[in-house]
């Protein structure tokens, strides 16, 4: 059967309405904007739809009629709850069941007018509806900058600086004196420990093979590079 209820804090409180409207509807409406463009006209630019808008109109029962939905009850027990719903500014769910088409929203109440009909004790009414959207602020968080000690504080890298290229300088050879009991093999052996490098010492020399037994002490023999490095 056809019934419209009305009820706060979860289905905790609230009533069917005695006496069915005699239309309900459901409004919708957007909220486009208009221009003028040159050469063009007017046009519309869609934008979100509006909440959704719902109008009650029917009366409370002073007496028992037989076309009534539910138990009677006096007028006054409709209003008061009404009232005191809208001036809480309760969130009201509003259901119509058993109908072409189906109402469950939550609304909130926009007006609600009354009057009493003449010579009955019936009270008329109408009732304007919005659509509800729950919400809340959130608490917004700062998020507080990192604090730093002197002692966590990071020291910049330190930037290590290229040494310039060295120019290519000539090498100074370092020299040996030749003393008592002295050859080239001897120096060799000296020097590199294998005095079969004798021929690059007396390469470097200018000191021919039939000179090597003729040298003479302390006859300074410039030394090869490679043999200083270490």
């Amino acid at each position: 059967m056809r019934g419209i209820y009305l009820s706060v804090k979860n289905d905790t409180e609230g009533f069917r309405l005695p006496v069915n409207p005699e239309t309900v509807n459901v409004k919708n409406k957007g909220d486009g904007e208009s221009f003028k463009i040159a050469k063009l006209g007017s046009v519309n630019v869609p934008k979100d739809v509006e909440l959704k808008e719902f109008d009650l109109e029917s009366f409370f029962p002073a007496q028992k009629y037989h076309f009534l939905e539910t138990d009677f009850r006096e007028p006054s027990f409709y209003t008061e709850k009404l009232e005191k719903w809208m001036n809480d500014k309760e969130p009201v769910r509003y259901i119509y069941v058993d109908g072409s088409f189906i109402i469950n929203e939550l609304v909130t109440i926009e007006s609600f007018e009354y009057d009493e009909s003449y010579g009955t004790a019936d009270v008329n009414f109408t009732l304007a509806l919005k659509k509800f959207v729950p919400f809340g602020p959130k608490k917004l968080k700062v998020a507080k900058p990192k604090t730093t000690t002197a002692s966590s504080k990071k020291k910049p890298a330190a930037v290590k600086k290229k040494a310039p290229a060295t120019q290519n300088k000539r090498t100074v050879p370092q020299t040996y004196s030749l003393v008592k009991g002295d050859s080239l093999w001897k120096v060799a052996q000296k020097y590199t420990g294998n005095g079969n490098n004798y021929s690059e010492l007396a390469k470097l020399n200018n000191i021919q093979p039939s000179q090597y037994r003729k040298l003479s002490i302390g006859l300074k023999l410039k030394i090869p590079p490679s043999w200083t490095k270490k």
